[in-house]
């Protein structure tokens, strides 16, 4: 098991491949980032230090809390198992596409987005969220209040909640 030390402007890390050829990686941030701007960082970083061997969507990552060291045990298969990794997952049905699309239109031109990934995740604050609730009455005719959407723990949910909602 080989393991790849990351260290760049953004963060500190550790990642390596897993048996099955998953890229999954650790990262201590140095300063706030949201999800897509780490896939992004990682995307460029690994192509460089690892030969092109990840790029945003196939690499899954963690960010690790203050308290947590960044060594093999950050990665290791017992993490890997029992931690929330970001993993990229592309949207499964027509109201998860349309979801992720708008989310998509609210963010920076270069953002990859996942389903896994929350409005919180993604750097959303209360106006992106007041947005997406007056978006969802106007294409879905389902209301949602904004905290709500805040406090989704993904995309995917979100989706779900709206075509129960339908």
């Amino acid at each position: 098991m080989t393991h790849t030390l990351l260290d760049t402007p953004h963060f500190t890390g550790i990642g390596r491949r897993t048996s099955d050829g998953r890229h999954v990686v650790a990262v201590s941030l140095r300063s706030y980032l949201s999800v897509p701007e780490i896939r992004a960082a990682l995307a460029e970083t690994l192509g460089e230090e690892a030969g092109g061997a990840g790029a945003a969507g196939e690499t899954e990552f963690v960010v690790l809390h203050a308290d947590e060291a960044v060594d093999a045990d950050a990665v290791s298969d017992t993490r890997l198992a029992t931690g929330r990794l970001h993993v990229m997952r592309t949207p499964g049905s027509e109201v998860e596409t349309s979801l992720a699309e708008r989310v998509v239109s609210m963010m920076t031109e270069d953002a990859v987005v996942s389903m896994t990934d929350s409005v919180a995740d993604l750097g959303g604050d209360s106006l992106m969220c007041l947005e997406l609730s007056e978006a969802f009455i106007g294409q879905w005719g389902v209301e949602i209040d904004p905290v709500e959407i805040f406090r989704a723990n993904s995309l995917k949910e979100l989706a779900e909640d709206i075509e129960a909602r339908q």
